[in-house]
């Protein structure tokens, strides 16, 4: 059974250029959020996004955390930092924060 899922991503650092690829890998591999932050400090940028949707293929919430962030990781060529926190009306909350040993070893596997 697919849950319904609200689910908060946060992304950083990114330049200005990659804040649109970003959300354009979250919207191919998940859906559009509904509400978007793009704070900037220095010329860096993090992007907060919340969307509330069901999961695409009945994945866990860590399954769900790895395939996003490899979307985006693709989609700006380089390793960023991402924070996943997704919550169900039945699960609490789990938050999953991809690191860059992360990172090398799902893109070696992607």
């Amino acid at each position: 059974m697919k849950r319904f899922y609200r689910v908060h991503i946060s992304i950083s650092p990114l330049g200005q250029s990659e804040l649109d690829k970003a959300l354009a890998a979250i919207r191919e591999a998940w859906t559009r959020p509904h509400w978007i932050s793009r704070t900037e400090r220095n010329r860096v940028f993090l992007l907060q996004v919340c969307a509330e949707a069901e999961f695409a293929d009945d994945s866990s919430e860590e399954a769900f955390a790895q395939r996003l962030s490899v979307s985006i990781w693709k989609k700006v060529g380089r390793y960023v930092k991402v924070v996943v926190d997704a919550a169900s009306e039945d699960l609490p909350a789990d938050c999953f924060e991809l690191n860059e040993i992360d990172y090398r070893k799902l893109m070696r596997t992607n």
